[in-house]
């Protein structure tokens, strides 16, 4: 099943792809207060109630986040762990890649170069 969806939130857009059994975030813009995740996380909780639990953050076009985007792949993937899922990241480029980096992030994070490693990575 592959369903598209186009959000926009205040500084963040989103698009979602279901690959079964794995879905597939692509976020845009950047995260940098609470209003920028709520709608995004609303919709990965959800889909996570539905066991989409394996899940792929594609930041390609991620320009800018803080501490309270970082606390939101947290949430996300303390929550799809706990449901026998995952969460991988691809893509991930400037400023974001460099915050990954300095907090360490891309140590605790599986992360590919590209969206179709990100999913084969559940295969």
């Amino acid at each position: 099943m592959v369903l598209k969806e186009k959000r926009t939130d205040l500084n963040i857009q989103f698009d979602i792809d279901i690959k079964d059994p794995v879905i597939v975030y692509r976020l845009m813009g950047k995260i940098t207060s609470e209003l920028d995740y709520e709608a995004i996380e609303k919709e990965v909780f959800n889909h996570l109630n539905q066991n989409y639990f394996r899940i792929v953050f594609n930041l390609d076009e991620l320009t800018h986040t803080n501490s309270m985007g970082i606390g939101f792949f947290m949430r996300t993937l303390t929550k799809s762990r706990i449901m026998g899922g995952e969460l991988v990241l691809c893509n991930i480029k400037g400023n974001v890649e460099k915050i990954f980096k300095i907090s360490k992030l891309d140590e605790i994070y599986t992360i590919y170069s590209d969206q179709t490693e990100a999913i084969n990575h559940f295969k």
